[in-house]
């Protein structure tokens, strides 16, 4: 909420900016500006810019002026916010004069005025106009007493609460509220209660009730506690709300006292509220409720609530829970611990936790191993040690954690877990912690020869699987292994590889694929033909980088099906080599007719030159002649007759370049606003008839009837 001075810096900020002349303007004098108002002659705008500019540079001397537009309904908003800016005692009389002269709607602004300008002056009026029949002046004034506040406007406004109408009680209760909030605890408190005891609409009783625990300080949580057993769930969210506002000596200890006295559906989440406040002090408290045994499915939420917070504000005390949490046999209970032992504390949680993983076993040490993995803990050689271990269970955790904090040191544990031995467990496990690894390793030189090496020794679903990491990994090293492998003379390396390069995810992999593709007797060599198709045509590149691509793949493909794909290039990415692309392309019999469509298109949008309508010519797309017979644009019965539009646009080509591609622009307006709209156009070319329908603001290439 703005204050008075933020607020009038502000209207005068936005004032200035929207109401001063033009740089080199001459600003008219206060006289002129009054002058203005006070003429018959002058239209309203005029008169609605000068109250503008009065709010910037008026005074006293305009005042007069201003006010005699209050009882106007266009001008009185305008003569409002000029009287709201001048800070002189002459414009809150005249607000306060206008109250006796104006009715209706004009009233209301006057009265909404008195409130921001925190007329003393205007109190007693206010009060009378609190009891009027009109329920809108009588709210309006209510609000404008809350803003003036002062003992005269409590008392008015405390006995409209007796008002029976609902909305001006209502309004008269927000008003009550708004002046307790600048008065000493003792009298707020009394206000509160008050609205607290009076028959209302429920966001004053929450305004209140807020305000009431608050200003309380710890004895407010008597009051929130009782706000927590309410059925109105905007009161309980409230009570809630200043659990973790509620601030003063002694406050977090009365909020701990309480806990009994919560209702067990809240429970859960009035800690969660408690552990929002952030606060140390609450630690031991909710490390008790930790160790509680929880039976109910009320127990456990709160005992997973508890734990929540001791996430957010723990020590290394609060490991010996966190980890009993975390090995209990209730799974719910079981997640929340291992959720926070992964983010509780910092880094210098850390020792705390290896130190305390070194001196478990079993299902405990498997849980801090894993807590070490998911916090990234430098704690390799426990891990590496855990990796040996005669129980699986731990090993496996160990080698699953060492996926995320193993260097380039420790890769080889990891690459003898994914391919040595007979346990398929294990190397299940393995290979996925090794391709963890892998994929976040910093050098990633070193881990390609490691890998490369293995490759070389393992079995030959170890191969595909040790190509596959590299993929995963990605990079000009991986890139460069993997190109190896599909050059190779090993059948399996070579359909893993080429498959894997189909699906790279960057632009390098192109240059290996077309390694590949100029093989002749590789036997994917149309698998990496199509992938490099692929880059061509999906990835984002600069153009000169795509059109040279183009005409690369121009030397090595061979058969239609892959040169359709570089005609389908050439029409999503149109340029001038695309289009020389193109003309190459319609010398085969077979393409002609889909090279020449995407001639057309290309030609659509690119720069016209006599290179590009030699190009078209070369293609046999020779001058014809074009006749617009009838052109409909828009939806069904929404539609306009653009005939003669098109017949002014049309050339000697059947490619329309409209004078401007968007075809509302074009066509005058948009017949069928919200719809999906098609040009329809009846046509011929050199005497023969067509008809073609495009979509909204497709390229215009008419197809050459047969």
């Amino acid at each position: 909420m703005f204050t008075q001075p933020s607020y009038k810096l502000l209207l005068l900020f936005c004032l200035t900016c929207f109401s001063l002349p033009a740089i080199g303007e001459e600003i008219p004098t206060e006289s002129a500006m009054i002058a203005t108002l006070t003429s018959e002659d002058s239209p309203p705008a005029d008169k609605a810019i000068t109250c503008k500019q009065l709010a910037v540079f008026g005074s006293a001397e305009c005042v007069p002026s201003v006010a005699a537009l209050l009882s106007d309904p266009e001008l009185n908003s305008w003569a409002r916010i000029t009287l709201e800016a001048i800070n002189d005692e002459a414009a809150e009389t005249a607000l306060v004069d206008a109250m006796s002269t104006t009715e209706g709607l004009q009233l209301v602004g006057v009265i909404n005025s008195l409130g921001v300008k925190r007329s003393n002056a205007s109190v007693a009026m206010l009060a009378e106009k609190l009891t009027s029949e009109d329920d809108t002046i009588a709210k309006a004034a209510a609000m404008s007493l809350g803003k003036i506040a002062g003992t005269d406007a409590i008392t008015a406004l405390k006995k409209s609460l007796a008002e029976t109408r609902m909305d001006v009680r209502s309004a008269a209760a927000e008003g009550l509220i708004r002046c307790a909030e600048g008065l000493d605890p003792a009298e707020a408190i009394a206000i509160y209660d008050q609205v607290l005891e009076t028959e209302l609409p429920i966001p004053r009783k929450v305004e209140a009730t807020r305000g009431a625990i608050l200003t309380r300080g710890k004895d407010g949580v008597e009051l929130l506690i009782k706000s927590l057993a309410s059925d109105n769930k905007r009161l309980r969210y409230i009570a809630l709300t200043t659990a973790r506002e509620l601030k003063g000596e002694g406050v977090s200890d009365a909020l701990l006292a309480a806990r009994s006295d919560v209702p067990a559906s809240q429970a859960a989440y009035y800690l969660i509220a408690l552990g929002d406040r952030g606060e140390a002090s609450m630690l031991q408290a909710m490390l008790a409720t930790i160790e509680q045994p929880a039976q109910s499915d009320a127990e456990i939420d709160i005992k997973t609530a508890a734990i929540g917070v001791v996430a957010r504000i723990g020590d290394p005390s609060s490991l010996d829970a966190l980890i009993a949490a975390a090995t209990a046999d209730n799974d719910v209970v079981a997640t929340a611990g291992r959720a926070a032992l992964e983010v509780v504390g910092d880094e210098d949680m850390n020792d705390a936790i290896i130190q305390r993983a070194s001196q478990a076993e079993g299902k405990t040490l498997e849980t801090w191993i894993a807590v070490i993995g998911a916090r990234r803990i430098d704690a390799v050689d426990l891990l590496v040690k855990a990796a040996k271990s005669d129980q699986s269970s731990t090993a496996h955790a160990a080698i699953t954690a060492l996926g995320d904090v193993a260097t380039i040191d420790e890769l080889s544990i990891l690459i003898n877990a994914a391919f040595s031995g007979s346990n398929a467990n294990t190397k299940s496990v393995g290979l996925k912690s090794l391709q963890a690894a892998c994929v976040r390793m910093t050098d990633k030189a070193a881990c390609v020869n490691q890998l490369e090496t293995a490759i070389a020794s393992a079995d030959a679903a170890s191969q595909i699987a040790i190509l596959e990491i590299l993929a995963a990994m990605g990079g000009t090293e991986a890139l460069v292994a993997i190109e190896k492998a599909a050059l190779s003379s090993n059948p399996n390396w070579q359909n893993a590889s080429t498959r894997l390069l189909g699906g790279w995810m960057t632009v390098d992999a192109a240059e290996t694929l077309k390694t590949i593709a100029e093989q002749p007797k590789h036997p994917y060599r149309i698998r990496a033909v199509r992938g490099y198709l692929r880059i061509l045509r999906q990835f984002v590149m600069p153009q000169p980088q795509r059109n040279e691509m183009a005409q690369t793949a121009m030397t090595f493909s061979d058969r239609d099906d892959e040169k359709r794909l570089i005609l389908d290039a050439a029409g999503r990415y149109p340029s001038l080599e695309m289009l020389k692309i193109a003309s190459e392309l319609s010398k085969s019999e077979s393409l002609k007719n889909e090279s020449q469509a995407v001639a057309m298109a290309i030609a659509q949008k690119v720069k016209a030159t006599p290179q590009v309508d030699q190009l078209l010519a070369d293609m046999d797309i020779q001058s014809m002649k074009i006749e617009i017979v009838k052109a409909m644009y828009g939806a069904g019965d929404e539609a306009v007759d653009v005939t003669a539009r098109l017949q002014k646009q049309v050339g000697s080509l059947p490619i329309i370049r409209l004078a401007n591609p968007n075809y509302n622009s074009n066509f005058g307006g948009d017949p069928a606003p919200s719809k999906p709209k098609q040009l329809s156009i009846e046509y011929k070319i050199d005497g023969r008839a067509g008809k073609a329908t495009f979509n909204e603001n497709d390229s215009i290439v008419l197809p050459i009837p047969k």
